[in-house]
């Protein structure tokens, strides 16, 4: 079967306009635009050193301490160079929180395609996605924290909704069922997915990851159970 990447679009909050799923938080904010486009190594080079220090001051200092003097002074460049790019900090702030997405993307994307190809079990490429999720998050999770707490950075019912609409659409049309009658396990799924991911990030609890998936597995297994899953061989 092919594994030829299908974007499913996912509704955001910019005035109910339709555009490609981009992550599991804040979906729907803007994408970040530089004043002027990087394109030489070199400057790309400092667009990123630009971000990571703006990154380091939010956990360090949160939002007020984060100043386009500062975060020049930590990324080694003149105030200049932030100006180059950034229109403010506000430009920084939202070239960090893409930056997250462009991450996350892949992994949401990948998961999209798992579910709608028969030989995939669904609970299995639900489970791989959080488990990849929590891998990425392992590796600054005091930054996520910071942008959660500082720039407010979390899913909207609304981006959950979208995000169940996209699942339903495609487990329809994998089982020939219709949406209206998938789309509640579907719902309670990216629900459910979306509140504990948040979780593990901000207020992990004192639980082995393997343990706290084979859990959700198990309730996820009874959720989607009216759906026929693969069996040996396929």
């Amino acid at each position: 079967m092919s594994t030829r990447t299908r974007k499913i679009p996912i509704r955001t909050r910019d005035g109910g306009r339709l555009r490609t799923a981009r992550a599991h938080i804040s979906a729907g904010e803007p994408v970040a635009r530089t004043r002027r486009d990087p394109t030489q190594v070199r400057s790309r080079q400092t667009v990123a050193a630009i971000v990571e220090a703006a990154g380091r001051l939010l956990v360090e200092h949160g939002r007020q301490g984060v100043t386009t003097n500062a975060v020049a002074d930590r990324a080694g460049v003149s105030i200049g160079s932030v100006y180059q790019y950034f229109n403010d900090r506000e430009a920084i702030f939202a070239a960090l929180q893409e930056r997250h997405r462009k991450q996350v993307m892949p992994l949401i994307q990948h998961t999209l395609v798992r579910l709608g190809d028969p030989a995939v079990d669904i609970v299995d490429a639900v489970i791989g996605l959080v488990r990849a999720m929590a891998e990425l998050h392992e590796h600054d999770p005091e930054r996520l924290r910071a942008m959660s707490r500082e720039l407010e950075e979390q899913t909207s019912p609304a981006e959950i909704e979208s995000f169940a609409e996209a699942t339903a659409e495609i487990l329809a049309a994998r089982f020939a069922r219709s949406r209206k009658s998938i789309r509640p396990a579907a719902w309670l799924a990216c629900m459910t997915l979306s509140h504990v991911g948040r979780a593990l990030v901000h207020n992990p609890p004192a639980i082995e990851v393997d343990g706290l998936l084979v859990a959700l597995a198990r309730m996820l297994r009874g959720l989607f159970a009216e759906l026929p899953q693969p069996g040996p061989g396929c």
